[in-house]
């Protein structure tokens, strides 16, 4: 299991919601993807994005809201950021310094079914036809 440039995209997406503090809905990360770079991610992206990004302890679940950690924080203040450099690259670089773990992910799994991933993912579709 590796990190992908959907998983970068998908946590800029959350910084950029988020402004870096509290929490951001689904669909406000959903429209800030599409607002940066026209990015439109299916079900699928979004789940393995999530799984992935909870697995590591970068983002949190908290009733309808996805936050950013404190050590996803701490790690993205102490990247040193290159000028010109492209923050989607940056932030995949990030992830790829952390492993995966698959039991780490199974656990993560039953998070977000509470959550209701799905029911949040289709409501963003029907109002703005993702």
């Amino acid at each position: 299991m590796n990190w992908e440039e959907t998983d970068a995209q998908f946590l800029e997406a959350l910084l950029l919601a988020t402004g870096g503090e509290g929490g951001a809905t689904l669909q406000d990360v959903l429209l800030m993807a599409d607002a940066i770079d026209g990015s439109v991610f299916t079900l699928q992206e979004v789940e393995q994005a999530l799984e992935k990004l909870v697995a590591v302890g970068y983002i949190s679940v908290q009733k309808n809201k996805l936050s950013l950690s404190a050590a996803f924080m701490e790690a993205y203040t102490a990247t040193a950021v290159e000028e010109n450099a492209e923050e989607q690259a940056q932030l995949l670089q990030l992830l790829q310094a952390k492993e995966l773990t698959e039991p780490k992910k199974e656990e993560t799994r039953a998070t977000l079914k509470k959550y209701k991933l799905k029911n949040y993912y289709q409501q963003y579709t029907e109002q703005f036809g993702g």
